[in-house]
């Protein structure tokens, strides 16, 4: 039998959407890193090629993010429907007893 811990799915939402956030703003660095370093390389080819790459990394790094936040949203409601579905035969099995 499987049982779903809500209070662990939500501890693994709460990461999920802890990594989410996080994403966009490593992107954002890995992007400042390549524009620094494409500065100290004027007039090759170089430079351009690292900030092509960083802005490549850039769009992935948004798009993982963007499914570590469904990823979340789906483990809480994942626990809430855990959470609804014990309730509810609780309830039934309270009052069948009476």
């Amino acid at each position: 039998m499987m049982r779903a811990d809500p209070a662990v799915l939500r501890a693994a939402a709460a990461d999920a959407q802890r990594l989410a956030a996080e994403l966009p703003l490593l992107a954002d660095e890995v992007v400042a890193g390549a524009r620094a370093a494409a500065a100290g390389c004027p007039g090759f080819a170089t430079g351009a090629a690292l900030i092509a790459v960083a802005d490549a990394w850039r769009g992935r790094l948004a798009s993982v993010g963007g499914e570590f936040g469904q990823t979340a949203a789906v483990l809480n409601e994942t626990a809430d429907n855990d959470e609804g579905a014990d309730h509810a035969t609780a309830v039934a099995f309270d009052a069948a007893a009476r």
